[in-house]
């Protein structure tokens, strides 16, 4: 008997036509965006896992493409029914073929439409359900209680570095005038495993020596932003022990870290003006003290000298008074009635001699504690000004240091390479890069682009070179 041996193509041929088989037509399958990239061509690849199996592993997923064509359809639907985009973490029900790719000897899921009702649904529950855990948990108000310094110089900023939020935050402490202190806590604010990142960046941030903590982030899709709507996130945001201000550039909506944070800005730029604006009416604070102080004690002083005079002249009229009686009566009683005014008259003066000495101590004394303690604020808001200023100068010039120690022209100088995929990240395994990708070598004097013809996985029986 004679053993058939199949050729590869019939193997391939075979493969398609079991899946037609089994999936004649099109059909619906719900899963969780993990692993979404963008091909040179227009073409967008991702995986399909179990809901909540994002970033902790899975033993089943389904290699999904969307070509660059039904791409765009896909994409209107989505930006008119609920300003959503395809992005990691995203839990869908999408509708296309199952589909045999020869030439990489995979299965893959070709989509050709979505439902974004399911999505939103989605994610309308599952921010219920946070909601509720939150309130029964008794955080909800927690971050709000904390007491937000008079003067907030010193700020923990969570945050991407170099993004647009970054700067946008940044210029807007700078051009205040004011000397404000920024310790970054680096996070990345999208992505796969995004809300642990960011939980890791608030704690960092929650054990420094700041007034305040600052978490911001641009505008961007439902999609994008969803990690600011996970529960671990929200409460990192409630059990810090430092007030939390959250700039999210939502266009409508809140997240939740916006519901549990001390207090919700729209953006960075204002969540930066608010911290300005509290140092500033700190400052409007101080120069209204002063003018009423001074105002109570002008005003003190005009009433005491109108009083004093108003004695002097009837201690007068009563002097006069009495003189004259005193003459019309009988000579016996002249010398009396002389003495008597005079002890009168010495009384009133002792009495308004010590009223106003008095009246002028007061007043001394007041002016004085008014003066000290203005002299005392001013010179605390200068000196920890100028302290945090020089604190961050060194931070500045040690990371500067490190940054010229690691900097990758050392390592492109002894030989090796750094491989960039179509977009500028770098490629670190084979699954980053698809046939037919462009790409981009960078060599120690320049960059070298490349066209993936193939690619090849090493096994683990392949030694390294």
């Amino acid at each position: 008997m004679t053993v058939r041996t199949w050729t590869v193509e019939q193997v391939c041929a075979g493969v398609r036509e079991a899946l037609a088989a089994c999936f004649p037509d099109g059909f619906w399958v719900r899963g969780e965006i993990q692993g979404l990239r963008k091909s040179a061509a227009g073409h967008v690849y991702f995986d399909l896992v179990e809901p909540g199996a994002s970033g902790r592993g899975t033993d089943a997923k389904v290699g999904v493409v969307v070509f660059r064509g039904p791409l765009r359809g896909i994409e209107a639907v989505l930006g008119k029914v609920g300003n959503l985009a395809l992005a990691d973490g995203l839990e869908v029900r999408i509708r296309g073929r199952l589909d045999y790719y020869a030439p990489q000897g995979r299965v893959q899921f070709v989509m050709s439409a979505i439902d974004p009702r399911h999505t939103l649904g989605q994610l309308a529950a599952d921010r219920d359900a946070v909601l509720r855990e939150l309130a029964a948990e008794g955080l909800l108000e927690a971050n709000k209680q904390r007491r937000l310094p008079l003067v907030p110089l010193r700020v923990g900023l969570v945050t991407s570095r170099g993004s647009a939020a970054h700067h946008d935050f940044l210029h807007e402490l700078d051009s205040s005038g004011f000397a404000f202190a920024i310790e970054l806590a680096q996070t990345k604010v999208q992505g796969v495993d995004a809300h642990l990142a960011i939980v890791q960046a608030i704690e960092y941030a929650g054990a420094l020596d700041v007034d305040v903590v600052a978490v911001v982030r641009g505008g961007g899709a439902k999609g994008d932003l969803i990690a600011f709507d996970h529960g671990d996130v929200a409460r990192a945001i409630a059990n810090c022990p430092i007030p939390v201000l959250v700039g999210v550039g939502h266009e409508i909506d809140r997240s939740i870290a916006d519901e549990v944070a001390h207090s919700s800005l729209k953006t960075p730029t204002a969540c930066a003006g608010a911290l300005v604006s509290r140092v500033q009416s700190f400052l409007d604070g101080l120069d209204a003290s002063g003018r009423r102080i001074r105002t109570t004690l002008e005003e003190r002083l005009g009433r005491e000298q109108e009083r004093l005079d108003a004695d002097t002249r009837r201690l007068g009229r009563v002097a006069g008074s009495n003189t004259q009686r005193a003459a019309s009566g009988l000579s016996g009683q002249t010398e009396r009635l002389r003495r008597s005014s005079t002890r009168v008259v010495d009384v009133a003066s002792s009495s308004i001699a010590r009223t106003a000495g008095s009246v002028q101590t007061l007043a001394a004394t007041r002016l004085d504690r008014a003066e000290t303690e203005m002299e005392r604020l001013v010179w605390l808001l200068t000196a920890g000004s100028r302290r945090r200023l020089d604190l961050a100068t060194l931070a500045v010039d040690h990371a500067a240091s490190l940054v010229r120690v690691v900097h990758p022209a050392r390592t492109l100088a002894l030989g090796y390479s750094i491989t960039r995929d179509p977009y500028g990240a770098v490629v670190r395994t084979v699954d980053n890069v698809a046939v037919g990708d462009s790409i981009t070598v960078e060599v120690a004097d320049g960059t070298i682009g490349v066209d993936v013809i193939t690619t090849r996985t090493q096994t683990n029986d392949e030694e390294m070179p």
